[in-house]
């Protein structure tokens, strides 16, 4: 008897749990959820990843724009001072905006480059002044078996053996708005040679570099 009425209990539940069973089976209401859920990580990394290039990118053309600012506005007389030069990096620091440029450095150097054998060229920094956290004005002598590109086309003194250009370098530590913690900080520069337009080297007035801002 026990056995008989476990049976019908079983039949009478396969009954009525039947067609909600089937129904589930049959059932996709749920696979568009499932889908979305896999999918949206996905979407959000690209989102985010598109966002943080084109925010870099536009930092990077800003940065560029800072360097060859600095080159035209050094390279149109023969001699600067120091108040022309600190004008110069107060406007570069505009021209970065709206970006921080609170860790923006920069160096504005006036380079000769001369030929002491045929086979090699030697480019030196004539005076070399730094603006920013960190920057480091430069004035060493480099041996290079050929001239550096955009040395190329210097304008030469009357003997034709050397050359000048002004040399802009910018700097910029970059933070990225995301996935800081997996690219950390990055260091993102930018550097021009400039041909200058007056015959002869820039010179700096009385050697003085402006102060530090």
């Amino acid at each position: 008897m026990p056995t008989r009425s476990l049976h019908a209990a079983i039949g009478t539940a396969e009954r009525r749990l039947g067609p909600p069973l089937a129904a589930f089976r049959a059932s996709v209401g749920g696979v568009a959820a499932v889908e979305f859920a896999l999918v949206l990580p996905i979407m959000v990394t690209l989102l985010l990843g598109m966002s943080e290039i084109t925010h870099a990118v536009n930092v990077d053309r800003k940065l560029t724009l800072v360097s060859r600012s600095l080159a035209d506005l050094t390279s149109r007389d023969k001699e600067v001072d120091s108040n022309f030069l600190d004008d110069a990096f107060k406007a570069a620091t505009v021209i970065m905006q709206p970006f921080d440029a609170s860790k923006l450095q920069m160096a504005v150097s006036a380079m000769e480059v001369s030929k002491p054998s045929s086979t090699s060229y030697t480019m030196k920094a004539l005076w070399s002044c730094a603006r920013g956290p960190s920057a480091e004005a430069k004035s060493t002598s480099t041996v290079y078996s050929d001239v550096p590109l955009g040395f190329r086309n210097a304008t030469g003194t009357t003997d034709g053996t050397k050359s000048y250009h002004m040399h802009i370098e910018v700097k910029l530590p970059y933070t990225p708005m995301f996935g800081t913690a997996i690219s950390g900080t990055i260091n993102l520069s930018e550097s021009t040679p400039w041909p200058i337009r007056v015959d002869g080297a820039v010179r700096l007035k009385d050697n003085l570099c402006p102060a530090a801002a």
